[in-house]
């Protein structure tokens, strides 16, 4: 996947939480998951988030909680946008609540409630508290770091956390982490023909069974997951290569111009050489 141009982490602590304030480029990030809970909290530029299948706009300044294992990508419009970006491990904090990972918290700015508004905004307010520490950069800023994300977790779990008293079986837990395994062996071979057939042939699973897997997990079939990190590859390659448009899309696993075309406008709304077009206005 395309990496974003900096990220100045504050490590993963005991407790599972890691801290990344990022600058990220503009354009497509392709769908992926996560183990870890997500918290992102945009700095500014605009950005979208397409989350299991539904698109919402993320204001900067505005807190947004992706669970584990929802599988997201986002859009930004723009050269660069800054944001935070908290992974917490749920697993690290069972001595604290040990039912936590029964807990799944919805808070996506469009759908904050009147009654929820109150203590969204005070979570909002303590996430600001976090670019101040950084810009300090003093020994205790990971210390009172932590804490604050903890506070914040508190009030997510608090106010907008949906328990849930069933538990999936290890056995569906275990398949469905299996498509992790795929993931990377996409992202080395996206430029090359591949087949159903042979992304399966990598899981050691049927065709079939394969297919069901991977939209169960990622809400979105194989083929449209596939096409989304070439298209990546194919907006990096207009934005930073003069190499022409019939080339760009052949060394990224494009064989069908007519196709090409259609996903490309679909996903970006411009064409190619849109593009292209508008990066040198």
């Amino acid at each position: 996947m395309y990496h974003s141009y900096y990220e100045a982490p504050i490590q993963s602590s005991p407790l599972g939480i890691r801290i990344l304030y990022q600058t990220l480029p503009g354009g497509f990030n392709p769908l992926h998951w996560h183990e870890t809970l997500e918290i992102l909290y945009p700095l500014n530029g605009n950005m979208n988030l397409l989350l299991e299948g539904e698109r919402y706009s993320l204001p900067k300044k505005n807190l947004t909680v992706i669970e584990s294992r929802q599988a997201h990508s986002t859009q930004i419009d723009g050269d660069t946008a800054m944001n935070i970006c908290v992974h917490i491990a749920k697993e690290k904090l069972k001595s604290y609540l040990p039912e936590i990972s029964q807990y799944q918290i919805v808070c996506m700015p469009e759908k904050i409630s009147d009654a929820q508004f109150p203590v969204y905004y005070e979570i909002c307010q303590l996430m600001s508290q976090l670019t101040k520490l950084y810009i300090l950069e003093t020994p205790e800023v990971h210390l009172e770091s932590e804490g604050i994300i903890l506070q914040v977790l508190a009030r997510l779990l608090r106010h907008f956390g949906i328990r849930s008293e069933e538990k999936q079986p290890e056995s569906k837990q275990s398949s469905i982490g299996r498509i992790h395994e795929i993931l990377p062996w996409v992202e080395e071979h996206y430029g090359e023909p591949i087949s159903l057939t042979n992304a399966a042939d990598q899981l050691s699973i049927s065709r079939e069974y394969f297919c069901r897997l991977f939209r169960q997990s990622m809400g979105i079939t194989f083929q449209e997951y596939l096409t989304g990190i070439r298209l990546n590859h194919v907006y990096q390659d207009l934005l930073h290569t003069d190499t022409p448009v019939s080339e760009v899309m052949e060394m990224n696993g494009f064989t069908n111009q007519k196709n090409f075309n259609a996903s490309f406008k679909k996903l970006y709304g411009h064409t190619p050489s849109d593009v292209r077009k508008l990066e040198t206005t």
